[in-house]
């Protein structure tokens, strides 16, 4: 049985609504079900390789979205003495870095809710929660929407006929 049981509300609707404890949800959801398998093989049998395989990529992705979340560093940076540091990012580089940081959001976010579908029927499912997103921000949206309306008014568009 599906649970539609939604006790928190709506999922996010954009990358950037994405908080470190939704995507803990899936990982808390999926990981003790992906160990419960592991542990029921043999760690050499085909399924015991497979179930841990995916739990270790699970949590990888779990991990690596918390981290782009909340900017983190996975561990110090030492610059050797001597050695320039980069030049300042202009606002186009930065804005194209904030893009593509919630571009590989969507997506990893987009895998992590995949992978957490395969189990929609058991209990504890959170399907208005862990839905699949189309766009970075309400922004792109509106975009979007604005470029569909464009090529709706263009299919509508009567053209002269063509004067030889």
């Amino acid at each position: 049985m599906t649970s539609n049981d939604d006790p928190v509300g709506s999922g996010p609707r954009y990358a950037d609504e994405l908080t470190p404890d939704v995507v803990w949800e899936i990982g808390e959801f999926l990981l003790p079900r992906l160990e419960r398998a592991a542990s029921a093989h043999p760690s050499d049998s085909e399924e015991g390789v497979t179930a841990a395989a995916l739990a270790e990529a699970v949590a990888t992705l779990v991990l690596t979205l918390e981290w782009t979340i909340t900017g983190g560093t996975p561990g110090r940076v030492r610059v050797p003495i001597g050695v320039p540091l980069p030049p300042e990012p202009t606002e186009e580089e930065r804005r194209v870095r904030a893009e593509m940081r919630l571009d590989r959001l969507r997506d990893d976010w987009n895998t992590l809710c995949l992978l957490a579908g395969y189990w929609r029927s058991a209990p504890g499912y959170q399907d208005s929660r862990w839905r699949k997103m189309e766009f970075r921000d309400a922004e792109s949206e509106r975009w979007y929407q604005q470029q569909l309306s464009y090529r709706h008014l263009e299919s509508r568009v009567i053209r002269p006929p063509r004067q030889e």
